[in-house]
């Protein structure tokens, strides 16, 4: 997966997650459907005016529309559900996020533990 399609691939999870049609973030950016559409689907990539606006109207931070890994850029599942566990991170308080850490970090030497 190129990065054009990761970063839409994020600005889709992210709309999404806000119960948010094409239309409604179209509206509130002021950018046409066919824009956030082709942003969505990684036929164009945001210039930065695009993604700080998107990044406003979804409170989401710049950073969390790129993939974290090449691992997301080649592997389209693993990269949604990367951007599915960022967002779902933004609704948690602060304690219920440090639990999730500790979760992924046991999850994380599990995994590692079966790699050896």
């Amino acid at each position: 997966m190129d990065i054009k399609k990761a970063v839409g691939l994020r600005i889709k999870e992210f709309r999404e997650a806000e119960s948010l049609t094409q239309a409604d973030l179209a509206d509130l950016t002021g950018r046409s459907v066919d824009t956030i559409s082709h942003l969505e689907r990684g036929v164009s990539l945001p210039n930065f005016r695009t993604l700080e606006l998107l990044g406003e109207k979804l409170d989401v931070p710049m950073r969390d529309f790129f993939p974290g890994s090449n691992k997301e850029l080649k592997n389209p599942k693993r990269a949604a559900l990367a951007a599915k566990l960022t967002q779902l991170g933004t609704s948690l308080s602060l304690r219920d996020l440090e639990t999730a850490v500790e979760l992924v970090k046991t999850l994380e030497k599990r995994a590692a533990s079966g790699r050896k």
